[in-house]
């Protein structure tokens, strides 16, 4: 992971400097595309903490692991996965302790993890974990195999078979909560379980295998 500074900001762009002196590497791979991570100052929240620490007592409970083992392995783990420097949990900051929540959710999604309470409300951005338990097929309330849920009406007499997925909004549901959203109202459900549908990406439509163009 490289690391730099902002030199200044219009408005519109941002212009941020990175010292780097491979050239052969960068004009090899022809690199033209980054990502940043903008850093407020913020050290780890309390919420943030607790959450990832149930989220280690609830993986070792699993594995037969003790807690520690578990938080070293995946710290370990996120590590090489992002590319970026050791992190103690007493004081990093804000946006990386979320983005390691996310990864820890993420493996417990996966892996059919059992958790002491909801994943959702441990999460730190629903979006990325409605898409997460899409790509798994997994409820995103129950955590159990889900049906699609769309959102976005399909409308009487139309054959869902031959409807452009792509785009509309949708959620995972088991059947039970499927069956709730259609009984309840959309809007209803949403404020219930304090949820949002997203929009399908190609990807997501061959998971779902339906038509995304």
């Amino acid at each position: 992971m490289l690391t730099g500074y902002i030199q200044s900001y219009d408005g519109s762009f941002i212009t941020v400097v990175v010292p780097y002196d491979n050239d052969f590497l960068f004009e090899k791979q022809g690199i033209t595309e980054c990502e940043v991570t903008l850093l407020d100052g913020r050290r780890i929240s309390a919420e943030q903490r607790r959450k990832i620490y149930a989220t280690f007592k609830d993986i070792a409970l699993w594995t037969g692991h003790v807690p520690d083992e578990i938080k070293a392995i995946l710290k370990y783990e996120f590590i090489a996965k992002k590319g970026c420097e050791y992190f103690s949990l007493s004081d990093v900051n804000m946006t990386l302790a979320k983005e390691f929540l996310e990864f820890l959710i993420e493996f417990c999604i996966e892996n059919d993890v059992p958790t002491s309470d909801n994943l959702l409300d441990r999460s730190p951005d629903i979006a990325r974990y409605v898409y997460v338990c899409l790509k798994n097929k997994k409820c995103c309330i129950t955590g159990k195999k889900a049906e699609l849920h769309h959102v976005d009406a399909v409308g009487l007499g139309r054959d869902r078979k031959d409807i452009i997925h792509t785009g509309m909004r949708v959620l995972p549901l088991s059947r039970k909560k499927h069956t709730e959203s259609h009984t309840i109202g959309q809007k209803s459900f949403e404020e219930k379980y304090h949820i949002f549908g997203i929009k399908l990406t190609p990807e997501l439509c061959k998971i779902w295998k339906v038509k995304d163009k």
